[in-house]
């Protein structure tokens, strides 16, 4: 990819360097070959109003993928996503107002000890903060009695019941 955007329109020459290098994995060998291919230089002009670049950020972004979901199930997760993250935001401003024993705190937490309180502040703000682009849901869980469920090692793949729904 180029980017004519900073040196503006003219007459461009493109050459490929040479030696080519190719790796053969057909056998496992790894043998390198070296090419010295005969090849010849193209031109190109570029003129006319040349678009501002964009960062490769905000073109490519990640996104949820959905395995068994129908488009029913897959709207529904987008909109549990976002209350999620609503009420996670609410749960961890609440924590950080309140540093001490509450009853709400020791209904949900058990007794209030400050380190607990941080870990369950810290998991509640890392939830809020999450956008949750690159998780995968899955809906192919037909267990009866389970509604959703995370295996530990991966925290990016979140299964759901899809008899739920």
């Amino acid at each position: 990819m180029y980017n004519f955007t900073k040196c503006g329109e003219g007459s461009y020459s493109f050459e490929p360097r040479r030696p080519f290098y190719v790796v053969d994995n057909s056998d496992d060998s790894g043998t390198i070959t070296t090419l010295n291919p005969k090849v010849v230089a193209h031109t190109a002009k570029v003129s006319g109003k040349l678009a501002v670049s964009r960062s490769l950020a905000s073109v490519v972004e990640k996104r949820a993928t959905y395995n068994g979901c129908t488009a029913t199930e897959q709207t529904a997760l987008v909109s549990a996503v976002s209350a999620a993250k609503t009420y996670a935001s609410n749960a961890s401003d609440y924590l950080a107002a309140h540093s001490s024993s509450t009853a709400r705190y020791t209904m949900w937490f058990g007794p209030y000890t400050q380190p607990r309180h941080k870990t369950v502040q810290s998991h509640f703000s890392n939830i809020a903060s999450n956008d949750f682009a690159g998780f995968r849901f899955d809906c192919t869980c037909t267990d009866s009695g389970t509604y959703a469920y995370v295996y530990p090692d991966q925290y990016v793949q979140s299964l759901m019941n899809s008899e739920i729904s």
